[in-house]
């Protein structure tokens, strides 16, 4: 009586451990599952993050995007301004020489652009006194200053006298500036008979930020 009663306990035992295991087993499942997909989403996640740096370094932001993150507020005001551009010439270099064969008086005037905004429109370069003008294409980017071309004039060792003019850029206001007033330089003046090279440095006026 004794043993059946030890057996019968022992059976109860071993059957209540198989519920319990078997009750636990899929819950254990669910876990392991759990875990398995939390770590692929991770995955998945890091492969996208890594895609889309691939995507900025092959497509860099253009210039005229990079450009709208350089204005600035109007003074205290929701409202975004354009910095705009201040176009000068900074200077004419003048060199009489032999070009191309023949003997002549060579005028490169600079222009300069005094303020951050930046133009992409080619901009006309008039000589005054010589009624002629130039463009210098590939507009002009933030504080950058560029040879504006090349303008000739034959000379003559018997006839030629002294030139005079000034150079004005942007004669016709084609391009929205900040300062109009500050666009030309001159007088120039060049001797041919006594001078071989000449460096004309034009003064500079502002303001050169945007008149609000």
């Amino acid at each position: 009586m004794k043993n059946s009663i030890k057996f019968s306990c022992f059976g109860f035992i071993a059957a209540l451990f198989s519920v319990l295991l078997l009750t636990a087993g899929p819950g254990l499942a669910v876990g392991n599952t759990f875990q398995e997909d939390e770590a692929i989403l991770l995955a998945m996640k890091s492969d996208n993050n890594a895609g889309q740096a691939a995507i900025e370094a092959t497509n860099p932001p253009s210039v005229s995007s990079q450009q709208k993150k350089r204005v600035f507020g109007d003074g205290g005001s929701d409202g975004m301004v354009d910095p705009g551009v201040d176009l000068v010439v900074s200077k004419v270099v003048i060199t009489k020489g032999t070009f191309a064969g023949t003997a002549k008086i060579q005028i490169k005037p600079y222009i300069k652009n005094m303020w951050r905004g930046r133009t992409a429109q080619r901009i006309k370069i008039s000589f005054h006194g010589l009624e002629a003008a130039i463009w210098m294409e590939g507009g002009i980017g933030p504080n950058e200053e560029k040879m504006g071309g090349a303008y000739y004039l034959p000379f003559d060792a018997a006839h030629n006298k002294p030139v005079k003019f000034s150079v004005e850029v942007d004669q016709d206001r084609a391009i929205p500036e900040n300062n109009d007033g500050n666009n030309k330089c001159g007088p120039v003046i060049f001797d041919p008979m006594r001078e071989h090279y000449k460096l004309h440095t034009c003064p500079i006026t502002g303001p050169h930020e945007p008149l609000i």
